[in-house]
């Protein structure tokens, strides 16, 4: 087939970022159709004829959003992924990557995890929902790619920040939300806040980087299991807003305030799979990230935010 590459939440956090690695392809916005109808979801795959689609749609929100809407995020999204595929597997479409979150992993108190261990044990409550929605799509991949023939399979990048993401302070993603907090406090010369004690460990991963590795993996055999995309085995949320307020040029008090949630305490994912696959790939460092991204809030209007809505949006 010769066909266009297909992006779903092709205006969301990961989308943009392919988009601007790849402008020829087609990116698809909630103003193109409510993929949550299959109806739609099979019209615009008939239409576009893809030789190719990056399956980046979901509803998304962060740890406060998932634990107070479990249920309409395993909904949304279920029904988002089951249409996209459905209409890409009846067109036959021979190559398909979607994108699951590590939040569909189980969490260990004594090793990190594998993509081995995608199904092996249920997820974290907080964000059961946004995670079985996940698992499903896993599934569902994994089937087609074994009953079709069809070249599908997907990558589980750690939480990613950068360019459009929603700096929301209340739903968005932490260090998009960080930045947020950080610039009121600088405006306000109030203290800036953040949710929990500050010992949470996650990791993070630049979404350029992310989008580099969709790309590639477009061009090259993947086997329909997932690859992680860590960079590394993580920081506290402490280091982690501190370098923010580096980012950010804050000088002031940091004030953790314990009565917001910070879900698990110690989260890591580590791949099995990623150097053979991508041998040498360099990420970007944490604080260039953050400085690329506090620039870019900066120079978009500070109220600049990516709205997490179904249909089509940003990804985790």
């Amino acid at each position: 087939m010769t066909g266009p590459l297909v992006v779903t939440g092709g205006t969301g956090l990961l989308g943009s970022a392919v988009r601007r690695l790849c402008p020829g392809a087609v990116c698809l916005s909630r103003a193109d159709g409510d993929l949550r109808d299959f109806s739609v979801a099979r019209r615009l795959i008939d239409e576009l004829r893809p030789s190719r689609v990056l399956h980046l749609a979901g509803c998304v929100g962060g740890v406060k959003a998932n634990a107070a809407q479990n249920s309409r995020f395993f909904e949304e999204n279920a029904l988002i992924n089951a249409s996209v595929l459905s209409a890409a597997r009846m067109h036959r479409v021979p190559r398909l990557i979607a994108v699951l979150s590590s939040c569909a992993f189980p969490v260990y108190a004594d090793r990190a995890t594998s993509e081995a261990d995608v199904q092996a044990h249920l997820p974290y409550d907080g964000n059961a929902g946004y995670a079985q929605a996940k698992r499903m799509l896993d599934t569902h991949i994994r089937l087609v790619a074994k009953e079709d023939g069809l070249a599908w399979t997907t990558i589980t990048p750690v939480t990613m920040y950068g360019p459009h993401d929603s700096f929301e302070p209340e739903s968005g993603h932490v260090v998009g939300a960080l930045i947020r907090r950080c610039h009121e406090a600088m405006t306000r010369g109030s203290a800036y806040t953040v949710w929990g004690s500050g010992q949470a460990v996650r990791q993070f991963v630049f979404v350029e980087d992310v989008a580099r590795v969709l790309l590639a993996a477009l061009n090259q055999p993947m086997e329909p299991g997932t690859t992680i995309v860590a960079p590394d085995e993580g920081v506290s949320i402490r280091v982690l807003a501190e370098s923010v307020a580096r980012a950010c040029g804050y000088q002031g008090p940091i004030r953790y305030d314990r009565s917001q949630p910070e879900g698990v305490l110690v989260k890591r994912l580590r791949s099995e799979r990623f150097s053979a696959s991508f041998p040498g790939f360099q990420f970007t460092p944490l604080q260039v990230g953050l400085d690329d991204t506090v620039r870019w809030f900066r120079d978009h209007g500070t109220g600049s935010t990516v709205k997490t809505q179904a249909g089509c949006c940003a990804t985790r």
